[in-house]
């Protein structure tokens, strides 16, 4: 099994915090309130979390077709 370069895994790793604490910045916190409309609300009228799913599902797609397309001498 090859090991992944520990300096990659770090980027990457920063790269995400720095990723999620930027997009943190720029949107405002929801009001909390019993009307809120509970997950149905969530997930239709504040889409931030339908394309947090989007994004992960893709990423991981991309990576499971770059491991289909590896030659055999690189496993």
């Amino acid at each position: 099994m090859k090991t992944r370069p520990a300096g990659l895994v770090i980027l990457v790793a920063v790269l995400l915090l720095g990723g999620l604490l930027l997009g943190r910045s720029f949107v405002a916190p929801a009001p909390a309130s019993p009307a809120d409309g509970g997950f149905r609300a969530l997930l239709w009228d504040r889409r931030a979390l339908d394309l947090a799913v989007q994004v992960g599902l893709i990423f991981g797609g991309v990576l499971g077709v770059l491991a289909l397309l590896q030659e055999e001498g690189e496993k």
